[in-house]
């Protein structure tokens, strides 16, 4: 049996992490019964300034590509890769970028619950999918109920100590000088980068579980 505890830091705006984790869950549901994975989600902010209410995807990301145009390049490459992955990724021009500090406070509550992974699954569909705004506490809280949170979860997440916990984890993650995602820390030890496809995943999954035991 081999035990491994991967550390996925990731933001729930960016769509290659809703992409890695797909892959990854490829990767891992090939490993067998012989691996025991402990995955913890861990809170990023690819706009850490991004004002409480949000911003217009299109003028805000259409300003960060550099054009519409070139917005509108990467957001068919990444429905292409979406669909070869089984994501689909829908967008219109009435999306928002949402500030997402509360949404990794959820995170937080539902780690609690052992309920995160199906919470930032929810999430990720919500948004990519269906076009939601996950700025909004009223869309928390229906992804939250919607796969088992209970009142007193939802309370926590939206508590002051799940505000400090979280800002300390997101300095603590900036003082690591970790500045994209997805990433993945594997025992704490080995750190890959990026949404690599599942045959990478299990490579380096085997790999590291070998040198673990």
């Amino acid at each position: 049996m081999a035990d491994l505890r991967i550390d996925i830091i990731s933001d729930l705006v960016c769509p290659w992490c809703y992409l890695g984790y797909t892959r990854l869950k490829q990767a891992i549901e090939q490993l067998g019964d012989d691996y025991k994975i402990d995955i913890r989600w861990q809170p990023f902010e690819l706009h850490p300034d991004m004002p409480l209410e949000g911003a217009d995807r299109d003028t805000y990301l259409g300003e960060k590509f550099g054009s519409a145009e070139k917005l509108n390049e990467a957001t068919h490459a990444l429905q292409q890769v979406g669909i070869e992955t089984g994501i689909q990724f829908n967008f219109s021009d009435k999306d928002r970028v949402p500030n997402t500090k509360i949404s990794h406070q959820f995170v937080l509550a539902a780690t609690k619950a052992d309920l995160a992974t199906p919470f930032v699954m929810a999430l990720y569909h919500a948004y990519f999918t269906s076009g939601k705004d996950i700025g909004l506490t009223s869309i928390l809280k229906e992804a939250a109920l919607s796969i088992g949170m209970q009142d007193s979860d939802i309370h926590y997440a939206l508590s002051l100590q799940a505000e400090k916990l979280t800002n300390k984890k997101l300095q603590h993650l900036r003082s690591l000088d970790i500045k994209s995602v997805p990433t993945y820390v594997i025992n704490d030890k080995y750190m890959i980068q990026g949404a690599h496809d599942p045959e990478a995943f299990l490579k380096v999954l085997t790999d590291i579980a070998q040198k673990e035991q």
